[in-house]
């Protein structure tokens, strides 16, 4: 539940606590009978939420009319947020992930698709004498960014881009909540592409030796992958506060409001509250119409 209803459970209980305890106050006043106590009304209030009611309840309508409502308006929330609890501790089943390209090519049902196929990229899969890359090849749809993402999101689909680095950093400022959760799951294989960057120096450079080996250190030591890793959470953290600042709105939220779990909010029990409301005033004009008809 959000706060907000966690805030309006613990007030409303706290209200009509105390709406008992002065209901109570005014009957024997006015026609006698057994009194209660201020902490006596709220641990009722309390108890009746928590399912362990005490054991004496009003002698009068007024306040049994009062309870009664009451005990309707807790067994809707008890449910409500017993059913909500279930539904988020319950955990669907779900495929495994796909992590290589073989294992997507076994999977029936499922397609792919790319940006484009144009430069390392197409020769990349053209020349490849693997038989699954030489498939996935064949039958790979030519999709943009946005097209893909949200064939992923909605159905059997993987797409394949050619910027790990990109991707990742779309991954994490677009399609993550601010929980940290996302719907997309990132193979862990990677395909290079080409072989890398390279120097141009000048044959008998004496530094030569020297670059050589720092590059190997900062290799060896996983200084390159520190940095990369670095890189990726200042984009992360930088978009998301911009993000909050243009106050955007949420492409994940767009995309999968229908799949997420729903958080119960105070419009989702709003017709419990006015059912509580209505409780307390039907209590009120019984007591009325008691004292009313005593002294008559």
């Amino acid at each position: 539940m959000t706060g907000e209803v966690w805030l309006g459970v613990v007030v409303i209980a706290a209200v009509w606590g105390t709406t008992l305890w002065l209901f109570q106050k005014v009957w024997p006043l006015a026609l006698g009978g057994k009194r209660f106590s201020f902490n006596l009304a709220l641990f009722y209030s309390w108890g009746i939420m928590l399912e362990d009611p005490p054991t004496r309840p009003p002698n009068n309508l007024t306040g049994q009319l009062l309870v009664g409502w009451w005990l309707t308006g807790c067994l809707v929330i008890t449910s409500s947020y017993r059913s909500s609890l279930i539904s988020h501790i319950v955990v669907q089943g779900k495929s495994s992930a796909i992590n290589s390209v073989e294992e997507l090519i076994d999977r029936d049902g499922w397609s792919w698709g790319a940006p484009d196929m144009t430069g390392a990229f197409n020769t990349f899969f053209s020349t490849n004498p693997n038989p699954a890359m030489q498939q996935l090849y064949k039958q790979v749809q030519v999709k943009s960014i946005e097209e893909g993402m949200k064939l992923v999101i909605s159905s059997k689909f993987a797409f394949l881009y050619n910027n790990y680095l990109y991707m990742q950093t779309l991954l994490s400022t677009r399609y993550t909540d601010k929980t940290g959760y996302t719907p997309i799951h990132a193979s862990t294989t990677k395909y290079q592409l080409f072989s890398g960057n390279s120097f141009a120096i000048r044959p008998g450079a004496i530094f030569l030796r020297h670059f050589d080996l720092t590059r190997i250190r900062l290799l060896e030591t996983g200084l390159m992958s520190f940095w990369i890793d670095d890189v990726l959470n200042t984009r992360k953290t930088r978009v998301r506060q911009e993000q909050r600042r243009e106050d955007e709105a949420d492409v994940l939220t767009n995309f999968i409001q229908d799949k997420r779990q729903v958080v119960l909010s105070v419009e989702q029990l709003l017709g419990t509250f006015l059912m509580l409301g209505l409780g307390s005033i039907l209590a009120c004009v019984s007591l009325i119409t008691e004292i009313f008809t005593v002294y008559n």
